[in-house]
């Protein structure tokens, strides 16, 4: 009973890729889904609902990590000219708030060393 409630509720989850890489990416999430819930059931009374509800729980988490990977990866692969623009932005960014901190600290070290060299007369 509690797989056909794990089945109906896990149907409709899928992920935006061919339908073959589709399956096997979701026999891997099943699998490791499967594991966490094997090491997390006590067994005994409650065992069994206790495997199927964090198999349920592990399986929605783990999809939805692998769902917004995939559609990250579509977006950057659809979008490249878009991201090289912010990655190269970002470096120049970068580059120039570098040499622009740099050319302060000298230019403060230079003046810490006039002061000490007047103060030392």
């Amino acid at each position: 009973m509690l797989k056909i409630i794990f089945e109906i509720l896990t149907e409709p989850l899928g992920l935006p890729i061919d339908a073959v890489w589709e399956y096997l990416i979701l026999l891997v999430i099943e699998s490791i889904a499967f594991y966490i819930a094997w090491d997390a059931s006590p067994g005994g009374k409650w065992g069994s609902e206790i495997h199927w509800g964090v198999k349920l729980i592990a399986f929605v988490m783990i999809w939805a990590v692998t769902y917004a990977i995939i559609a990250a990866v579509k977006w950057i692969f659809s979008n490249w000219v878009l991201v090289l623009c912010i990655i190269g932005g970002a470096a120049l960014l970068s580059a120039a708030a570098y040499f622009i901190i740099r050319f302060f600290k000298k230019k403060r070290v230079k003046q810490q060393v006039k002061t000490n060299e007047n103060n030392e007369r």
